[in-house]
């Protein structure tokens, strides 16, 4: 019998979370009784503590069995899965923290009555109101949270440089390229950095690359990594050619409907049409910052919602161990739209049109845009 750590009402319009603390090996040496707070905190809490989370616990003293409940609709933002995730945070007496994830061992006693969880990904439990998705995210778990070493690339393949590097050209445009970030290398214990940097770089000058726009803020090399940036990059720079801007996961994702998302969008489309093309656009990873600024430009452009999903989920193939389902981007039109893209009858001027009517770009901005992205350039 599989442990089971959430539960829904027969009407499925509630969720009820659940932990027995003696179920699992606490760290540290730590007894369930020196735990004073339990909150769950999830894809839903941007992965925070929230008061409107913490648990209760069960009125017998001797109980160590923590719940809440809470209407479903409150839990819907979803993990990388795409469904929402979940673990559990717990404080004790002397003030520490720590969570309980899906990597948590079971304590000697529940392993004799109980399998782990099977709901989960990578250290998180998952909420499905629909067990039959359960294979398919097994799948993400077992192929795409791979990490791939350099010898996993046929580097005499361009594909396979292309998806090492995760450069490659965004759907609907001719002067849009996007990828991993120049010179910082945010997997430094991977043997693919060096090379990865690399062939980024000479993604760059290939397509003659004259501006870029940086989503991950104005970070120094840092020297005691090797990093540097490299000649042609910082001809870009010299020439005034960079965009930085400093956004985040949670915000392109949980809070598109924002003034600040709508912000980096108009600073987006500003820079493309005051400077000169070909443009390449990235963050760190090139993957959700990356992601999501590329679908909405892409989109703009006029590429079809699939077009975007292809290439949006292409990077969880790079091997970076790190996996993206389309649903997460679909919830971040969702709160954009109001509804998923595949609901737009023509999502390019669904998108058009809640840009002007939010007062975020005008139709001659929008036509400046589509200009510089879709002319021709050697």
């Amino acid at each position: 019998m599989q442990l089971q750590l959430y539960s829904l009402s027969d009407s499925k319009k509630e969720i009820t979370f659940s932990i027995n603390l003696q179920n699992f090996e606490l760290p540290f040496g730590l007894k369930a009784e020196e735990v004073v707070s339990v909150f769950v905190t999830a894809s839903f809490t941007l992965w925070l503590k929230s008061d409107d989370f913490e648990m209760n616990i069960e009125e017998k003293s001797e109980s160590h069995c923590w719940s809440l409940t809470k209407p479903l609709s409150l839990t819907q933002a979803p993990g990388n899965t795409g469904f929402p995730e979940f673990n559990f945070l717990l404080f004790t007496t002397d003030g520490r923290a720590f969570n309980i994830g899906a990597k948590t061992p079971l304590s000697k006693s529940a392993a004799q009555n109980y399998q782990p969880c099977g709901e989960v990904f990578d250290n998180n439990f998952v909420i499905l109101t629909d067990k039959a998705f359960l294979p398919e995210i097994k799948n993400y778990e077992e192929k795409l949270l791979k990490v791939q070493s350099l010898k996993d690339y046929n580097l005499k393949l361009p594909q396979e440089k292309a998806r090492l590097a995760n450069v490659r050209k965004v759907p609907g445009s001719s002067n849009l390229w996007r990828g991993y970030h120049p010179y910082k290398k945010s997997r430094p214990d991977f043997d693919t950095e060096n090379t990865r940097i690399k062939l980024v770089n000479k993604a760059l000058k290939k397509n003659h690359i004259k501006s870029i726009i940086t989503l991950c803020g104005n970070e120094e090399p840092d020297k005691s990594k090797k990093e540097r940036i490299n000649r042609y990059v910082k001809k870009i720079q010299k020439a005034g050619n960079q965009l930085f801007i400093d956004t985040s996961y949670e915000r392109v994702y949980f809070q598109s409907d924002s003034q600040e998302y709508g912000s980096t969008v108009k600073k987006i489309v500003d820079f493309i049409i005051s400077h000169p093309a070909p443009f390449y656009i990235h963050c760190r990873l090139g993957s959700d910052r990356t992601g999501t600024m590329c679908s909405i430009l892409a989109a703009l452009c006029g590429a079809s919602w699939q077009e975007i999903i292809q290439d949006y989920e292409k990077t969880s193939r790079a091997g970076f161990g790190e996996f993206r389902s389309y649903r997460l981007l679909e919830y971040s039109y969702k709160k954009l739209l109001g509804k998923s893209p595949d609901q737009c009858a023509d999502l390019q001027k669904e998108l058009e049109n809640y840009f002007v009517q939010a007062g975020i770009l005008t139709i001659e901005e929008i036509e400046g845009l589509r200009k510089k992205l879709l002319t021709h350039r050697p």
